[in-house]
């Protein structure tokens, strides 16, 4: 038998298992239920482009790097056996080669297309002419209104579907804000046989015929009335936030429900484009700006056809429904299209980092009104919170973690200090004391390990940590909207691969000590599923030596050195092995040998690993600490610089921070990762000791603000407990954010605060080609 620590890869893994645990088992029915269903997976394509306002010049750029162009490409140029295409517009003169292509080698190709482009000049009349099968094609009709082919996606064989937002138009490739979705699938698997219905219904000519393709929670095809029940009962299970982006927002009965989820305490945002402001009014809409509802405006560029052409709502982070229509009469009882329900990480989170962006770059009513950039309206709406991110308590005797009951005096004497008698008596009088520093927030971090690992080190059980999240909970609630108390834990060991903060869930992480890709791969993936979104942190790196005359130290990489030559061997078993990087390709299969001294260690396969743990956690790794924290030593209560030590005999001051020796290195191998100066504390001085925070930009004081802003990157590390610094590119991306640009040169503008501390500053700007 097994309990909850132990993950099945395939059925045939639990053939002779007797029992196991639930979370086991949850595996096990996902696992059963995909196999069934037909095996999906999901593959989000984003037109993503670069400018806010784009002009031609842009589009130029845009059109040649098209990833969506690419990826049609590239799937009918794979295709053996049948291509189905169903589009409202189409120019892109690539995918009419590659259906040429496909057309030639004897691939079944058929477009359905609508009606308006039967005309003169068109690429269906073009790929008609040329031999392929093309239907032009009206939606219902409802008296002298005929219902349009509106609905976007592709059929691939029996394998494949892509399914979206965007038309095929040197627009809808390049400079609109588009979205498309593929899905791999068998013939059996309910939404691709029901898109595979929906387009012979449109080749057939049966528009009454197309709502009967829909799939009860997962797909609606209209003309007809399901696709509104599937968006009403997405809208209805909202219990945190909605946030819809929406082309054209004007059906009632969708807008009396976002009012709903509103005035039920549900944070809804909405954001159209700047052009249909006057289109977005009514009783409902005032309805939901009442109930403390956003909307926001997205610019763009009339004159080039440029829109925000998404269609979709995301519902708690964890559901999506998206597709080609809009919310609109004519979408749900004229026009033929689609909208899809998507419950699986893998399809929401990109969309979820994608409302973010837009979120970022959009503004509200007043901001167009007073001329502002989105930078200046971000500035204007986020505060810098202050804070320490890495701190331990003294709990269970040390058993499930290591800190001290204790402070330093000012001559170095320990202090007892009754910090209570139990977990959540610990991280009570923790946070307390935090939150009378005057810090803004702070992590608990309590170590773990793996289940198997003994109680004699520090290891946090799970029952233990529960009583952490209580107690960081009501400290929170107390505080009324002046502190954050935030549960975390310090997951593996500094000889197995360092250690990392997990911030953003409730479950422990009790994975085996140093498999990374574990921690990766399955335990985030795994809260992924269940709706939260972890927050690795990398904590006190130690990447290379700093000082060359010595082979000894705790360091991680060496080159030009034999493994074997260094003097303890023990040691040798304990590089290049930080952060999981001895758990990826290709380093995996040759450290052994570098290990025995049978080979050098190479720089370039270390590097070509690091891009690829930097892809495994792309989506959670947000942070590195960059000063040096001597949580043990600096135990009293007044505070000190870290990074400052003086020399007991000469008096000489030298500083030591891990900016270019360690984050440079890994920002520069293709992590996102802002700085953070944390404390570590191993005593009960919270806040005290250390001069250094790390510092967020939010929105509001909040777990879900502070913790959202980190994913975005929105932090740094400062010596200086009251720094404000802030940072804006092309006047709308903050910092942590990303920026593309058509030149060489982009904007940027600095803002320093401190409060204390008047008079003239000096910014200095490094900068590094990544990869």
């Amino acid at each position: 038998g097994t309990g909850d620590d132990r993950r099945f890869r395939d059925l045939q893994a639990v053939d002779d298992v007797p029992w196991v645990g639930p979370a086991a088992l949850r595996q096990l029915v996902a696992a059963a239920g995909s196999q069934c269903r037909g095996a999906q997976r999901f593959e989000v394509v984003l037109t993503a482009p670069y400018c806010d306002v784009c002009d031609a010049d842009d589009k130029a750029v845009l059109v040649a790097r098209s990833p969506m162009t690419r990826r049609v490409v590239e799937l009918i140029d794979g295709a053996r056996e049948s291509v189905d295409v169903a589009q409202f517009t189409f120019s892109v003169k690539a995918i009419e080669e590659a259906l040429q292509r496909a057309h030639a080698r004897g691939v079944k190709v058929r477009v359905a297309i609508d009606a308006g482009q039967d005309r003169d000049g068109s690429v269906a009349r073009r790929l008609r002419d040329a031999g392929l099968a093309v239907r032009f094609v009206s939606g219902k009709h409802n008296g002298s209104y005929a219902g349009l082919q509106h609905a976007k996606f592709l059929l691939v064989d029996d394998t494949t579907l892509l399914t979206g937002s965007n038309n095929w138009s040197s627009t809808g490739t390049s400079i609109n804000e588009e979205s498309a979705v593929v899905v791999h699938a068998d013939k059996a698997d309910p939404l691709r046989a029901g898109f595979a219905c929906h387009f012979e219904a449109m080749w057939a000519d049966r528009p009454d015929d197309a709502a009967a393709c829909s799939v009860d929670g997962l797909v609606g095809f209209t003309p007809g009335g399901g696709a509104i029940d599937l968006i009403e009962d997405a809208l209805a299970e909202a219990t945190t936030r909605v946030d819809v982006l929406m082309h054209h927002l004007v059906f009632d009965t969708l807008q009396k429900r976002l009012a709903q989820a509103a005035e039920r305490g549900v944070r809804v945002r909405i954001v159209v484009n700047a052009e249909d402001r006057d289109e977005l009014r009514g009783r409902y809409v005032d309805r939901i700006v009442a109930a403390g509802g956003q909307i926001r405006y997205k610019q763009t560029n009339a004159e080039a056809y440029q829109l925000m052409h998404h269609k979709l709502v995301i519902v708690d982070d964890r559901v999506l429904v998206n597709g080609s229509g809009n919310w609109s009469g004519s979408a749900f009882f004229n026009n033929y299209e689609n909208y899809v329900r998507y419950d699986d990480a893998a399809a929401v989170e990109p969309f979820v980092d994608l409302y973010a962006r837009l979120w970022q770059w959009s503004l509200t009513a007043n901001s167009l009104d007073a001329g502002l950039t989105a930078a200046q309206q971000d500035a204007a709406r986020t505060n810098t919170y202050f804070g320490n991110l890495h701190a331990h308590i003294h709990a269970g005797g040390g058993a499930l973690d290591d800190g001290h009951p204790e402070v330093l005096d000012d001559h170095g004497n320990a202090e007892h200090v009754e910090v209570g008698e139990t977990p959540a008596k610990a991280a009570r009088f923790a946070f307390g004391v935090a939150q009378a520093s005057g810090m803004d927030f702070m992590a608990l971090s309590p170590h773990v390990t793996g289940a198997d690992d003994p109680n004699a080190e520090a290891n946090m059980t799970p029952d233990a940590y529960a009583e952490i999240v209580g107690a960081a909970e009501a400290a929170t609630l107390a505080a009324n909207g002046t502190f954050v108390a935030l549960p975390a834990m310090e997951w593996s060991t500094n000889s197995a691969g360092n250690h990392v903060n997990v911030m953003g869930t409730r479950t422990l992480a009790k994975v085996e000590t140093g498999a990374f890709d574990r921690l990766y791969d399955e335990f985030v993936k795994d809260r992924r599923a269940e709706g939260e979104r972890p927050v690795v942190m990398f904590n006190h790196p130690r990447t290379f030596r700093h000082n060359e005359e010595y082979l000894n130290g705790s360091w991680d990489q060496i080159f030009g050195v034999r493994l074997s030559e260094l003097p303890k061997a023990s040691e040798a078993k304990k590089k290049f092995n930080d952060y999981g990087l001895d758990d990826y390709a290709p380093l995996r299969d040759v450290l052994e040998g570098w290990i025995a001294g049978t080979a050098m260690p190479d720089e370039a396969l270390v590097s070509a690993t690091l891009r690829n743990v930097a892809a495994a956690t792309s989506d959670t790794a947000r942070l590195m600490e960059v000063t040096v924290a001597r949580g043990t030593e600096l135990g009293g209560h007044t505070p000190l610089i870290p990074s400052l030590s003086v020399d007991p005999e000469t008096g000489e001051v030298s500083r030591f921070v891990k900016t270019h020796s360690d984050w440079d290195h890994y920002l520069l191998h293709g992590f996102r990762l802002a700085p953070a100066a944390n404390h570590d504390n191993h005593r009960a001085n919270w806040g005290y000791g250390h001069t250094t925070r790390t510092a967020v930009q939010a929105e509001a004081l909040t777990e879900e603000a502070l913790l959202g802003a980190v994913r975005e990157a929105r932090a740094y590390a400062t010596e200086d407990p009251n720094l404000e610094i802030a940072f804006y590119a092309g006047d709308r991306v903050p910092m942590g954010g990303r920026l593309g640009v058509r030149g060489a040169r982009a904007t940027g503008v600095f803002r320093l605060v401190d409060p204390d501390e008047p008079g003239d500053w000096s910014v200095t700007v490094w900068r590094g080609e990544v990869g």
